[in-house]
């Protein structure tokens, strides 16, 4: 073989030894993907006459990225309570640690173009009341972590007894809050690390027309604030990390609680004329059972029952 053949086959092989080197380097640089499912759920609304509460979601940001696999949707959020969640995306994203998750509202119109978008429906839907802000983006921080080939599932609790208002207009009778409370009214969890605390309530004492539990971190329950109202739309409980109404037979359940240690409280409201419903006073209640009300640990993935008696009532 001559020198200049040499010299050509030194050269191939260069070039081919870079290429390959490029491949790997391409390779080991392709982005990791991970499955993310967003769902929706609700802690109910204090207002007997609200029949359902339809918001209308144009988009769904990722520390600021638009997810893939949204498509513009209008819900009834009323519609899922106790544990039931609706699926907004199932989708593939980045994995790593995300930050926060921005919800964009359409206020003006819903899913299928008609006005408006989102609304609450008093007696069954024979009235609708428009709802908006101070702003149609709802950031929500909360950290969380999507891992490559593995499915992390993260809801989004829209607690509607912060996040929408009464007002004295007959017309325009509710409104959604500042866009801060709504912040503050909106929680993200990841699914892997909540559980769950149930039980019954039974109250033959003070013939409340309804009762709410409210369920707080061990130590963020002070009566007199929580009971008065807070902030700019004077937000009732406003430090309850969720709630939950009995049933007609006195059951209850607070979901997607993360794990640590719970103070548990009880309400009871009397229902007006006009079907709203005003803060009675707070509850006695005994525990049956050997936990302490004052400090409920909750572990992920689990359940614990909490069953109370009704001894008494401390007035406003």
């Amino acid at each position: 073989m001559t020198i200049k053949n040499f010299s050509l086959l030194f050269a191939f092989l260069g070039v081919f030894t870079f290429l390959t080197s490029c491949q790997k380097d391409n390779d080991s640089n392709e982005e990791l993907k991970g499955s993310a499912q967003f769902e929706i759920t609700d802690a109910p609304i204090d207002d007997a006459n609200v029949s359902a509460a339809f918001v209308t979601i144009s988009e769904i940001k990722v520390d600021g990225k638009s997810i893939e696999g949204f498509n513009k949707t209008t819900i009834d959020i009323l519609a899922y309570q106790n544990g039931n969640t609706k699926l907004l995306a199932d989708t593939d994203i980045e994995a790593k640690s995300y930050s926060n998750i921005t919800l964009v509202l359409d206020f003006e119109e819903d899913a299928n173009g008609n006005s408006p978008g989102c609304y609450v429906e008093e007696n069954n839907g024979s009235v609708k009341h428009k709802l908006a802000s101070t702003s149609n983006e709802i950031t929500v921080n909360h950290n969380f972590n999507v891992e490559a080939d593995s499915q992390s599932q993260i809801v989004l609790d829209f607690d509607l007894r912060k996040c929408i208002k009464k007002e004295d207009n007959e017309n325009d009778k509710y409104e959604f809050v500042s866009s801060a409370e709504m912040e503050a009214g909106i929680r993200v969890v990841s699914k892997s690390n909540v559980g769950i605390i149930k039980g019954n309530c039974n109250d033959i004492i003070t013939g409340s027309d309804k009762i709410v539990v409210y369920a707080y971190k061990k130590g963020d329950y002070n009566r007199n604030a929580e009971v008065q109202g807070q902030g700019q739309s004077n937000i009732e409980f406003a430090n309850a990390v969720t709630s939950s109404s009995l049933d007609a037979n006195g059951n209850y359940e607070l979901h997607f609680l993360e794990e640590g240690e719970y103070e548990i409280h009880y309400s009871a409201y009397e229902e007006k004329s006009d079907g709203e419903v005003e803060l009675k006073g707070m509850l006695i209640a005994d525990l049956i059972g050997s936990l302490d009300l004052g400090a409920v640990e909750v572990d992920a993935s689990a359940s614990v029952t909490v069953d109370v008696l009704i001894t008494g009532i401390l007035p406003l």
